[in-house]
């Protein structure tokens, strides 16, 4: 593509003679308060949704890795006594 192929583009020229639009700016405002709101206000989760995230986050998660782990340790193990032969 040559400088003069960009100048000729019509696709180039249809989009450059798109015309833009923009939000009033009464409705920019109400928009940047309504954000300001809801990144100040804090979430209310209620206290049921918090502690089941935290039970599984701290317990159940853990325990199931946990778990995991130590059968995969455990067929390490044994694969390895197999293949020495203790």
């Amino acid at each position: 593509m040559t400088f003069d192929d960009a100048q000729n583009d019509r696709t180039a020229a249809a989009i450059a003679g798109l015309r833009t639009y923009d939000v009033s700016s009464r409705r920019a405002a109400r928009l940047r308060t309504r954000c300001h709101a809801k990144l100040q206000k804090p979430s209310r989760r209620s206290v049921s949704d918090e502690t089941a995230g935290t039970l599984f986050r701290r317990i159940v998660g853990p325990a199931l890795a946990g778990a995991w782990c130590l059968a995969y340790l455990a067929e390490i193990i044994r694969r390895a006594a197999a293949v020495y032969r203790f």
